[in-house]
């Protein structure tokens, strides 16, 4: 009974919250198998908790626990490049939203260091749509 007031008091603390989501933007140009690609994913999704976590920025950890206590709804896009990528980490990070940068480790499909998924966010809606709107679904 403890876990679930526990559940329903975080539930009911966010719903005022604006609502939040968290953005996996995939390199396209690089083919991935699609157990590949649903594993770089995951790291991207991983690190950006872990950052959003470990941030000095207290309104990265309030939306990481209002994204959390919301089911963390995600949305997986794709980019054509990795110039694309780089140009999408680099506007995240000037206005203050968590960025995640996946590189392969390089032991299976692709060479060590290659840049395969971005994780941005969780943010909220209205700051991730700015960022990936124009971005098509994965």
């Amino acid at each position: 009974m403890t876990k679930l007031l526990r559940t329903f008091y975080n539930v009911s603390k966010h719903l005022t919250s604006p609502p939040t989501k968290l953005a996996l933007v995939v390199r396209g140009d690089l083919k991935m198998s699609k157990g590949k690609t649903a594993a770089q994913c995951a790291h991207a999704a991983v690190i950006c908790v872990q950052d959003s976590q470990e941030s000095n920025n207290e309104r990265n950890r309030e939306l990481l626990q209002s994204w959390l206590a919301m089911g963390q709804p995600k949305i997986v896009l794709k980019v054509d490049k990795y110039e694309e990528l780089m140009k999408l980490q680099e506007e995240s990070s000037r206005k203050g939203v968590t960025a995640a940068l996946v590189q392969d480790a390089g032991r299976t499909q692709l060479a060590a260091g290659t840049a395969t998924v971005l994780g941005i966010g969780p943010d909220t809606v209205e700051n991730i749509d700015k960022l990936v709107g124009h971005l098509k679904l994965l």
